[in-house]
């Protein structure tokens, strides 16, 4: 079922009004008509079943009809994602999004070979906004991740998690995923940097440790950069599904 993230001020006690781009989506990629029923969420996380009434003018009507239950996403687990090649990036987002990411900050790296024209960043953040919202209404979550304008290495925010991991390809067998990440981290805020295809320059390692990330492994093979994050927030996922 479609599920649409509404803002609280479009919604009353009985129902919601939506326009805009889901409006588009709504009337002329879905076709619904009066009956149809969709879930929405608002801004507090609130997932609710819905049914349209009807179309006024520049927006359309539905009606709430119950709660629903959703599942929890990840938690507090944010990624900062170098930069990469636009399909590459967008893959991230989505996936990313799917797997239950909190929050991600795309990171410029010494070895990014792409770089982003500060001209043209606050289209390339609605860009990626539009990108997280699809997926998490696709993956029927209850919160969309926060998604961060484009970030100097230097200028992570560190103070705002309690712990930091850099994920380095060249980690020992003492530094992997299961061995750093403690089970009482679970739900602490966490922070994992993700460097770009050509790896992080060992003076940004250096630069990330001396303010206290951890370094961590993810597994014995090279990742691309976007598959290091999907495997990331699965690893974690997994490990907090087995958790006693």
């Amino acid at each position: 079922m479609q599920r649409y993230f509404v803002k609280n001020s479009d919604c009353t006690a009985a129902g919601v009004r939506i326009a805009g781009n889901d409006l588009h989506h709504i009337k002329n990629v879905m076709r619904m008509k009066p009956g149809a029923r969709v879930h929405v969420v608002d801004e507090d996380g609130r997932a609710r079943q819905a049914v349209l009434s009807g179309y006024l003018g520049d927006a359309v009507l539905f009606d709430f009809v119950g709660d629903l239950e959703s599942a929890a996403d990840l938690g507090s687990v944010a990624i900062a994602q170098a930069l990469i090649k636009k399909d590459k990036f967008e893959l991230m987002l989505e996936k990313a999004t799917e797997l239950g990411a909190a929050a991600i900050i795309p990171t410029a790296f010494s070895r990014s070979v792409v770089k982003i024209d500060p001209a043209d960043a606050p289209r390339k953040l609605e860009r990626f906004k539009a990108i997280v919202k699809e997926a998490a209404e696709q993956s029927h979550r209850t919160t969309l991740p926060a998604i961060h304008p484009v970030t100097e290495l230097a200028d992570l925010p560190f103070a705002d998690y309690d712990r930091v991991f850099v994920c380095y390809e060249a980690a020992t067998p003492a530094d992997q995923l299961a061995m750093v990440v403690r089970p009482e981290d679970l739900e602490k805020r966490l922070l994992f940097i993700i460097g770009p295809e050509g790896g992080i320059a060992p003076a940004e390692l250096a630069e990330l440790t001396g303010r206290g990330a951890v370094v961590c492994g993810l597994g014995s093979r090279i990742l691309r950069s976007e598959t290091a994050s999907m495997y990331l927030l699965s690893a974690i996922d997994a490990i907090k599904a087995g958790r006693p």
